[in-house]
């Protein structure tokens, strides 16, 4: 099995720097043109499933890519709840809940939040998805369509890289193909998209 996966479009908060966690914003012109690249790239490709987060700015990037297509909605593809910085600049929460945000960069493992998810609650919900639609399944291509700090959990569990080494992979760029290959109980990456160029959440 090939999986692609790949990061939503460019939103109007990612040009802000505005934390979307599991709120919204809409895709900018540039992020609707990620997701129409993302087509011609892939139009020689049968995907024989198509995955994406329930929120908006990865359905409606899927719908670009795909447009023709079923598209199975399933919120265990949603980017992490980061409870009340969402909707806030990440440079304010940076100064304004200082200890909060470095535990979140620098000890994942103990990062816990009364109003949202912790890194441990991600990769539970991550697994989860890969148990119900991965390991049972013999599909050759499949697409995930979803978020930043998402697929870095995607990347810490096929890599086998534990919680308190999480940030080792950093944000992805939006609108580019991640590849890996799963066969017989393994992965094995076949692409990684650029790092995104400055800290997302």
């Amino acid at each position: 099995m090939r999986i692609y996966f790949t990061r939503h479009g460019e939103t109007e908060w990612n040009k802000l720097g505005i934390i979307q966690g599991q709120l919204d914003s809409a895709l900018t012109s540039e992020g609707i043109e990620m997701g129409k690249r993302l087509r011609e790239k892939s139009k020689d490709l049968h995907f024989d499933k198509i995955y994406s987060s329930d929120l908006g700015r990865a359905y409606d990037t899927a719908r670009l890519i795909c447009p023709d297509r079923e598209i199975i909605k399933t919120p265990l593809l949603r980017e992490i709840d980061v409870g009340s910085w969402s909707g806030k600049n990440i440079k304010d929460v940076k100064v304004d809940d200082e200890v909060l945000y470095k535990k979140y960069f620098e000890d994942p493992k103990n990062y816990e939040r009364p109003d949202g998810e912790s890194i441990h609650d991600l990769r539970k919900r991550v697994e989860k998805f890969f148990e119900e639609a991965i390991y049972p399944n013999e599909d050759e291509n499949i697409l995930l369509v979803t978020h930043g700090v998402t697929i870095v959990a995607i990347y810490s569990l096929i890599e086998g890289i534990p919680i308190e080494d999480f940030w080792s992979n950093r944000v992805r760029r939006n609108g580019e193909f991640n590849i890996a290959d799963y066969e017989d109980g393994s992965f094995k990456i076949i692409k990684k998209a650029p790092k995104n160029p400055v800290d997302s959440i």
